[in-house]
Parts: C-alpha cells; structure tokens; sequence
C-alpha cells in the first residue's frame, strides 16, 4: 500500500518535472539571456560598430 502510494508519488513529481518546471526553466534561462544581450546592445552598440 505505502509503496504504491510512493510509486505514484513518484511519477507525479516526475510530470511535474519533465512537463512544466523543465520547460519553464529553459524558456527563463533563454530570455533572460537575450534580454541581457539586448540590453548590452543598448548600452555599448551593435556588435561591431
């Protein structure tokens, strides 16, 4: 009983995981890092200039 409690707690934290904070990291981490480069251009220029 206590161990297929833990199985399916087990694979809803695993869902919960792979389907929402994986993704939502990812999208965080890649704009925040074009927001940082956006703002870099707006303070130091467009590369090469």
């Amino acid at each position: 009983m206590e161990e297929s409690q833990s199985r399916k707690q087990e694979l809803r934290l695993f869902l919960f995981i792979t389907v929402i904070l994986f993704p939502l990291l990812s999208v965080i981490l890649v704009g925040g890092y074009g927001f940082l480069i956006w703002i870099s251009q707006i303070i130091f220029g467009p590369p090469g200039v």
